[in-house]
């Protein structure tokens, strides 16, 4: 019975953590939702809006113009489908190949592994940005600048992804894999038929970070990339910035436009992402 009996104190923490969690998801909330409004706004009215709460309120003269001179300016939907279709294909090849060398090194035995291994995590350590320009002479070697293989091959192996999947499959029970092994199904085909469907979880929050990484990316593209043809959206957002004057309402409109599909995939998968980070949160 005691139980049951409502305690003040409980009451007064339970209130604070909900108010804690609405200033956390205003936090995150309140810069989407200006870059939303904003994309409405004239240039005038975003400057003036800008230092007050008025720049999350939609008022004054909204339209769609700022939309309208975006594909004035320039061919969005083709840049559009080039950040589309290499995103999609970094996502697809190379969520499966990380899960493939994730899956060797957690749930098989062979010589040399925990050097692999070693070598993954120092690789962890490293930024990307520390050896790209080793990765576009490589690529001007090989007669890749100014295709699309250049923006979806370097892109596809990822050291932080490789061990996200290595801790995935090195908590499976080894047992399972022996099983089906026994049973007559191959090393190749209980990966396919067993531990892939028992990672979706972790599917899904490797696709979604590697989607973020790969749809935002700036510095690569505009390395290895001479002209428009395989131009990305990153790139093309430039074209809103000038010496004398920055439109400020098509960068808003154009930032809306690129975070839409981010957002869309996100709550496609949220439920495994949440999943994913929860089951690591409870083994870590």
């Amino acid at each position: 019975m005691q139980s049951q009996i409502f305690k003040p104190g409980k009451g007064m923490r339970v209130a604070l953590m909900y108010v804690m969690y609405i200033l956390i998801a205003i936090l995150f909330a309140g810069p989407m939702i200006y870059l939303f409004v904003a994309s409405f706004k004239t240039d005038n009215q975003i400057v003036a809006d800008m230092s007050s709460i008025k720049g999350f309120i939609p008022y004054g003269d909204l339209s769609w113009d700022n939309y309208r001179a975006i594909f004035r300016k320039m061919d969005f939907v083709k840049y559009f489908m080039n950040s589309a279709i290499s995103s999609l294909l970094v996502v697809l090849f190379g969520t499966l190949i990380n899960s493939m060398i994730g899956y060797s090194l957690g749930l098989l035995d062979f010589k040399g592994k925990s050097v692999i291994v070693a070598m993954i995590i120092a690789l962890m350590i490293i930024p990307s940005e520390a050896v790209i320009i080793n990765r576009m002479m490589v690529a001007t070697e090989l007669n890749m600048l100014n295709t699309m293989s250049v923006l979806v091959i370097p892109a596809l192996a990822y050291p932080v992804y490789v061990f996200l999947f290595y801790n995935h499959y090195k908590g499976i029970p080894k047992e399972l894999l022996q099983a089906a092994v026994i049973d007559g199904s191959g090393y190749i085909r209980s990966f396919w038929t067993i531990m892939l469907p028992l990672s979706k979880p972790i599917l899904a929050t490797v696709g979604i970070l590697t989607f973020i990484r790969r749809w935002g990316d700036l510095i690569w593209p505009t390395l290895v990339t001479r002209d428009d043809t395989y131009r990305t959206l990153p790139q093309a957002m430039k074209a809103l910035y000038s010496d004398a004057y920055v439109y400020w309402g098509e960068i808003f409109a154009f930032g809306t436009m690129v975070t839409i599909p981010t957002l869309v995939i996100f709550l496609i998968f949220q439920r495994q992402f949440i999943q994913s980070v929860a089951s690591s949160g409870i083994k870590g």
